[in-house]
């Protein structure tokens, strides 16, 4: 189980189904190489911001660009931001 919660079975399974960020595409690196941003770092998300909802269908893999900019909000709220939109 990691930090979050997440069964191994889960981790595993959602690695390997979220190579690129589950909202913008982008292909995601597990570290930062050197010398570069931590934008594309693969980070966990709760599409529901509720960690005690640990299911396929809650959580997901996106880049660290996208969990930051989403933060707590809900995500009917943060796909309608300027974020988002660019």
């Amino acid at each position: 189980m990691n930090n979050w919660g997440i069964p191994d079975w889960l981790e595993e399974e959602v690695r390997e189904r979220d190579k690129a960020c589950v909202y913008c595409g982008v292909q995601m690196v597990e570290k930062v190489p050197p010398g570069s941003s931590r934008r594309l770092v693969a980070t966990w998300e709760h599409i529901i911001n509720d960690a005690s909802i640990i299911t396929r269908e809650n959580i997901a893999r996106c880049c660290a660009a996208c969990n930051s900019s989403k933060g707590a909000k809900e995500l009917s709220e943060w796909i309608k931001s300027d974020y988002c939109i660019e």
